[in-house]
């Protein structure tokens, strides 16, 4: 029931304390991507209008549409966007989530509520932008052990080999491999594999 958005180191603290307080279950740690809301435009649009972050967006915004998921404007990081950054579009428009990524990639809309993670960004060469505000709760992947294998450290110590180990980049690419329809599951999987071994 909170309504501000803390750092995310504090976040992961409360919650893995919250965890181990209330279920006896073990946070190991981060993947190193999440899977939250933001706002994205195309990287030519963008770099025309010199934009980085959302603070740079709100300088435009009045002149710009935006489009969103039927959920978007109705969400608590809507509201905090506005509220925090005083973004005020010329129009907004409400899209299923496939439709978003190509209505900013075709030029219809010039702003869209997109998924981090989402391999779209990559197939239409969107840029993500900064929340340099913060006004986006944290959302990251983690790593949860029930109770019963809690204190398994051969299990704890194989599965913290992830922990940080696929930045939001990395996962988007595969994401997009797994959409592209020309891959299986497990191919995907197989080659994020051996992009996780590379860096470690």
């Amino acid at each position: 029931h909170r309504t501000d958005a803390p750092p995310r180191e504090k976040v992961l603290a409360e919650l893995r304390n919250w965890l181990s307080a209330t279920g006896g279950v073990r946070l190991v740690g981060t993947l190193g991507f999440e899977n939250a809301y933001a706002l994205a435009m195309t990287r030519a649009k963008a770099q025309s209008l010199n934009i980085h972050s959302i603070s740079d967006l709100a300088a435009h915004s009045a002149g710009l549409t935006i489009a969103g998921d039927y959920e978007f404007f109705a969400r608590p990081e809507w509201e905090a966007l506005r509220k925090i950054y005083g973004l005020q579009f010329k129009a907004q428009r409400q899209m299923q989530p496939e439709f978003m990524y190509r209505a900013a990639a075709a030029g219809d809309v010039d702003v869209i509520s997109a998924y981090t993670s989402d391999g779209q960004i990559v197939t239409n060469d969107l840029l993500v932008l900064d929340d340099n505000r913060h006004a986006i709760p944290p959302y990251d992947a983690i790593l949860l052990v029930s109770p019963r294998r809690a204190n398994d450290a051969r299990l704890t110590s194989v599965l913290g080999q992830l922990v940080d180990a696929i930045p939001v980049e990395l996962m988007r690419q595969a994401n997009a491999r797994a959409a592209s329809g020309k891959e299986t599951p497990d191919s995907v999987a197989a080659w994020l594999e051996t992009k996780i071994s590379k860096r470690r």
